[in-house]
């Protein structure tokens, strides 16, 4: 069985843009897929149809053979809780605490009344900071985020994801704002987490240059459709424009 299938997925905005054209694309399970394409090409777009952030106008998306296209209330929250979402503006709260940002990713799990009190179960904050070891960050669990660095920020983001137990996440352009060196640390522990935890990697990438070294298949979008799905060594010079214009020059991150 598939493990996420999206069948002809549409999606048209209010305002007439069409951002995604009978999108078909099948994802196996514990793949470490790159979706590339340039700004405007309908990879967020196509990210957050999959968690159902944004609703398709049209087409159906399939989770292990389920269609999850229109559910809603508590099969889609449970749905959600299994698909890990990370931002590229890491969406974390400065003033708070790694730990305590880290913790936020188990609400699903955790009453109300605990969360808002900080009275999280002693095996949840053991899990807090075991994610935290994965991406590096066990020794800055009591320090406030915005003391850290970007890289760091997007590790937390990570971190808090992991706390959901994912079986697969969705990291829509996650170092797009980070230098090279950095770039790499944060796709390292996302390779990571792939490798050994089996979660499935949905990424949309920027820099080729990265989708070559971190994924084992990539999806070019352009606009809106799929133009080309295979292994990333298959990309040559002139697919490279195809996808990105003749004008376009690839820029290696090392």
């Amino acid at each position: 069985m598939t493990f996420l299938e999206l069948q002809n997925v549409r999606k048209i905005f209010p305002n007439g843009v069409v951002a995604l054209q009978d999108v078909s694309l099948r994802v196996e399970r514990g793949e470490f897929l790159a979706i590339i394409g340039l700004s405007g090409s309908g990879k967020s777009t196509l990210l957050r149809c999959i968690n159902r952030l944004i609703e398709p106008s049209s087409g159906r998306i399939l989770f292990e053979g389920v269609d999850v296209t229109h559910i809603r209330g508590e099969q889609l929250r449970q749905y959600r809780r299994r698909i890990g979402m990370i931002f590229q503006q890491f969406n974390i709260i400065e003033r708070r605490t790694v730990l305590e940002n880290v913790l936020v990713g188990a609400l699903g799990r955790v009453s109300i009344w605990r969360s808002l009190v900080g009275a999280f179960p002693t095996e949840v904050v053991e899990e807090a900071l075991h994610n935290l070891e994965i991406v590096g960050l066990a020794d800055k669990a009591t320090e406030r985020v915005r003391m850290l660095s970007g890289g760091q920020k997007q590790r937390v983001a990570i971190a808090r994801a992991l706390m959901q137990r994912p079986e697969a996440l969705l990291a829509d352009e996650p170092v797009a704002s980070l230098d090279p060196a950095t770039s790499h640390s944060v796709m390292r522990y996302l390779e990571e987490i792939n490798r050994q935890l089996g979660v499935t990697v949905i990424c949309s990438l920027h820099f080729l240059s990265l989708v070559r070294r971190y994924a084992r298949r990539v999806v070019a979008l352009r606009a809106g459709s799929i133009v080309f799905e295979g292994a990333p060594a298959e990309i040559t010079e002139e697919w490279f424009r195809y996808i990105y214009g003749d004008e376009a020059q690839e820029v290696e991150i090392r």
